[in-house]
């Protein structure tokens, strides 16, 4: 009768304080989805031991850093004066030299950079005249970079390019004489006087320099045809 009377008594208080604690347990939020592996629990809104946690916050810096890196293109390369021409460079090259031709602009034309370049075997038209589509590419391009190499002095066709580049802009910031496995001294004495991009050591430096000076020209020009666009040539 006593055992009977111990039992009863010990089922009302498991069934009394069990309801409370399981209500307690229903309050309580439950913010960490995943039981960190050092069996740290948090009832703060996020666990900071939390791997879960701790990959998410990881990967929000990543992406605010990613977008402060990129950078927005010059607005010059918006503006009315850069899209009355069909292209902001004319390489001009000898025939050997394609990979060089064809690697220089690869770089300019890279979605950070943002030029367009003519390539005589990418962009010229078949079944026209040799001399007339070089001379219409001059024509057609802000600023011409010439690929200075052993073969183009040699080359007919790139010693006619040259100098159809010559009588457009005579001794003008158009004009990117570039360098490339020759020396200085053996120029062209037609460019003696103009400034020069040296390839032979650093390519990379140099493809920047002559993307630099692209952007600079437009921007010189930009604020001449509208003087109110000085503030927006520095951006």
């Amino acid at each position: 009768m006593e055992e009977s009377r111990v039992s009863s008594i010990m089922g009302w208080f498991r069934r009394r304080f069990g309801n409370q604690r399981n209500e307690l347990d229903q309050s309580e939020p439950h913010t960490c989805s995943q039981k960190c592996s050092s069996g740290h629990s948090d009832s703060t809104s996020s666990c900071s031991m939390c791997p879960s946690s701790s990959s998410s916050s990881s990967k929000s810096t990543s992406s605010v850093k990613l977008s402060a890196s990129e950078k927005p293109l010059p607005s010059v390369l918006f503006s009315s004066f850069r899209s009355a021409r069909r292209y902001d460079l004319c390489v001009c090259h000898a025939e050997k030299d394609i990979d060089l031709a064809q690697d220089l602009a690869s770089f300019l034309e890279e979605s950070s950079k943002g030029l367009r370049c003519y390539l005589q075997e990418r962009d010229c038209p078949p079944g026209g005249a040799v001399s007339s589509e070089l001379l219409q590419a001059v024509r057609d391009s802000h600023c011409w970079v010439l690929l200075l190499t052993p073969d183009f002095l040699k080359d007919d066709w790139c010693l006619y390019q040259m100098h159809q580049v010559l009588s457009e802009g005579p001794m003008s910031q158009r004009i990117i004489p570039a360098i490339i496995n020759m020396p200085r001294s053996e120029l062209p004495l037609e460019l003696r006087f103009v400034f020069t991009v040296d390839l032979n050591m650093n390519k990379a430096f140099g493809y920047t320099q002559v993307y630099m000076t692209v952007i600079n020209y437009l921007k010189d020009m930009c604020v001449k045809e509208n003087p109110s666009n000085a503030s927006q040539s520095h951006s």
